[in-house]
This record gives structure tokens, sequence and C-alpha cells, in this order.
């Protein structure tokens, strides 16, 4: 399944790897235009007929939001290991986190003019999390954990019920143990156009964030404006940076671990500086497939994006993933701390042997909502500033106008703004 190659810049398999994008067909877009019009119209009349046709969901019968008596059923029903990991996860990702919120700041002139930096939160999020087939609960937590730290009054859930209109109770722990109840039994593009521009029933939100399918992030494109997004998010991938000591079976597990979300644009790679240590890693990976009955839900992605590079040198594996700009890297090598000041377009950097990825995903307190396709180049993962908004305070005292006046009217006539330099020149 997987290719092995001599590492070059015009290698098909590589410049395979750097045209990945998350694109998302036309025909996408224009449904969800429609849904989105609708919707803006129509209210919960639209938001209700489409959740039926596409989901297979009566609003009216099972109701818009999680009861407390089924918050309270979902308590009961997880085990207490569940909760203890929940716990132990949710504490790491608070400690991290809280170091995040920014602090603002006064700054004095000479002059005696004030400027300060001010930081608050966001009103009202919505956090879209699917949750019909395989509940993101660690999604959810990576969601809700920074909104909180930064402060945000209002969030709410968006999940796909099940056809019984249950929640999966593993969802619904969570979203209660961190105290978030507002929780929407609407999902898809239907469920976005609901929270970005209000209905009768669901409230509007300033701030969509989460995952989703192709229509879900052709809404958050789309109503990008009308509220503010995190990211389009497009398939996981990960490249592993591998000195000839580091152990084939946890590079390939590692592979594994991105190429089993399934929908076959995952992208696997590893760069590594002997044929040997290639031949060993494909050969772990075809192993562990077979063996852990994984072969059906890697094999399209190790075929389409599956690759181990031969590097001449360890830093050139560095220069060739900058430029991948992946959203998970990994460096299993000696001298990784060595390598690391260089490698700097990646989502998450891990380092080590026993640094997997995993640990990122789930447990160890950073955001694995990260960016994908190249966009770690200019982009960075969820943090705490997501939920915030920066802006500044102005004390220009009357002396400080006074002696800065000719400056701010020569600078505001060189763009032709007349009226601005007006409102400096009836204050001389």
């Amino acid at each position: 399944m997987i290719s092995i190659s001599k590492f070059s810049y015009d290698n098909p398999r590589y410049k395979n790897l750097l045209a990945r994008g998350s694109s998302i067909p036309e025909e996408v877009e224009r449904t969800v235009k429609e849904i989105l019009k609708n919707v803006k119209e129509r209210g919960d009349e639209a938001l209700y007929e489409y959740m039926q046709t596409f989901d297979r969901v009566d609003i009216g019968k099972i109701g818009l939001m999680v009861t407390e008596e089924e918050f309270a059923i979902a308590r009961e029903k997880v085990t207490d290991s569940f909760k203890a990991a929940v716990q132990k996860a949710c504490a790491n990702l608070f400690q991290f986190h809280k170091r995040q919120l920014p602090k603002g700041f006064t700054e004095t002139y000479a002059n005696g003019a004030v400027m300060e930096r001010k930081y608050t939160p966001l009103n009202s999020v919505a956090v879209t999390v699917p949750g019909n087939m395989a509940p993101l609960i660690s999604t959810l937590c990576m969601n809700l954990v920074p909104a909180l730290v930064a402060g945000v009054p209002n969030i709410y859930i968006l999940t796909k019920p099940k056809a019984d209109g249950s929640i999966d109770e593993r969802l619904l722990y969570v979203a209660d143990y961190l105290g978030v109840k507002n929780f929407y039994k609407i999902c898809g593009s239907q469920g976005l156009a609901a929270v970005a521009y209000g209905t009768e029933t669901v409230k509007k939100v300033d701030a969509i964030t989460g995952p989703g399918n192709n229509y879900t992030q052709m809404a958050k494109k789309l109503l990008f404006g009308e509220v503010k997004i995190d990211s389009i998010a497009g398939p996981s991938e990960i490249a592993i940076i591998a000195d000839e000591k580091a152990n084939p079976t946890f590079i390939a597990a590692d592979m594994m671990s991105q190429a089993e979300h399934g929908t076959g644009f995952e992208a696997s790679t590893t760069f590594c500086t002997s044929w040997e240590q290639a031949e060993a890693i494909k050969a772990e990976v075809n192993r562990l497939c077979a063996e852990n009955g994984l072969v059906d839900a890697t094999a399209k992605s190790f075929e389409n994006y599956g690759d181990i590079f031969v590097m001449d040198s360890l830093e050139e594996a560095v220069v060739a993933v900058n430029k991948l700009a992946p959203e998970h890297a990994e460096i299993l090598a000696e001298d990784a701390e060595a390598l690391l000041p260089g490698l700097t377009n990646a989502g998450a950097v891990f380092v080590g042997a026993y640094s997997t990825e995993p640990v990122g995903d789930y447990f160890c307190g950073t955001n694995h909502i990260l960016p994908t396709c190249g966009t770690a180049r200019f982009s960075s993962g969820m943090s705490v500033q997501e939920f915030l908004r920066g802006y500044s305070v102005i004390h220009y005292p009357e002396n400080a106008l006074k002696e800065n006046a000719d400056s701010i009217i020569e600078l505001a006539e060189a763009e032709g703004m007349y009226a601005h330099a007006l409102a400096i020149k009836v204050r001389k």
C-alpha cells in the first residue's frame, strides 16, 4: 500500500503531497448556498425541513435541545473509567490553555497620551461536533475548554442526533462535566445557518468552530463575515522524521493513526535515511494493519498519500517537512532536540519516541484542532485567542493633539481625506 522512493523535490509522490488541498466540489457549494438562503429567509420552518430531509430527524417530535433528564441519564450510563479519563484530559487542557490568556497593557507617552490594549471574550459561540457515527469526544473538549478559559458566556453545541433523537452519552457527559448545557439536536449546513442567522428558536451567535463534512465546511466558508469561523478543516496528516535507530513499529503505528480516518485523503509520510529502515517501516505497517483489522480503514489513504522517502540527511528531511507544512510532525531521532529549532512549519511538533501524535489528540493539554493541507505555513491551531476579541482604547489629551496636529493633517491630506484633516483642524 505504501510507496517507498528516493526523495527529491521533483519526485512525483512528493509533488502529490504538496498538491493536496481541501477543495470542495462545486455542487456542494451550490447546494449549501440554497440551504443557507432558505434558512435565513424561512427560519425554523426550513431548518426543520432540512433536518427531516437530510438526517431523518423530526425536531418537532424529539425536541430542539437536550434536556436535563438526558444529561442525568448520560451521567449514569458512562463508565467511571471514561469519566476519569475525561477529567484528566480536561485538567491538562485547562492547565495549558490558561497560560495562553493574553495580558492587556497600558502605554503612557511623554505628552500625556495613554494607549491601552484590552481583550474581551466573544459573547456567543457555536461548536459543531459530529456525533452520530463516531462521537468526537476529544474534539468537543478541544473546542469547549479554550472557549471556557476565554470566558465566553454563551456556548452552544450542535450535534446530529441518532435516529431515536438521542445524543451519544459520552458527548453529553463531556458537555455536562464542563457545564455547557445549551446542546442543540441540529447539524449540517442547515444547523450552522440557524446559529449564524438566528431563527425563531435558535440563538444567533458570533462565531462557529468545529469539524464536519464538506457541507459543514462549505457552510462555514460561506458564513464567514456573518460570523467568525475557526478554519476550513482538511484531511488529517502526519510527517515523521526518523533516523536509523528509530523503532519502525512506532513509526508504522503513528502513520496508521492518521490513515485510519478513512476518507482516502489523509497523508501519512515518513522521511528516513536508509532503504533498510524504509522497508522495515513498510513491513510493520502491513503487519500491524493485518493483525489489528485495519487494512480496510487505512488502505485508500496509504495508496493515495502513504509515502516513505529515503533522504540524504535528517537536515534535508527538516527542509522537506517545512515545505509540506503538515498538521502533525514527529521527530524520532537521537538528535531530535538539535533538529527541533529548524522545524517551524507544522501545526504541532512531537519530539521523541514516546511523544506519539495521539497523546496530543487526546490528553497532554495542547489543542488538536490544527491547520491542514499546508496552511501551517501561515496559520495556527486552536487557542484561547480564537474566542477573544482585542481592541484599543485611546486617551489623547489636548496638548498631545495640538503638538501633533500638523503631522496628522499632513498624512490625512496626502490620502485625500480632507474631512479627517478637518476634524484635527477644528481642534487646533
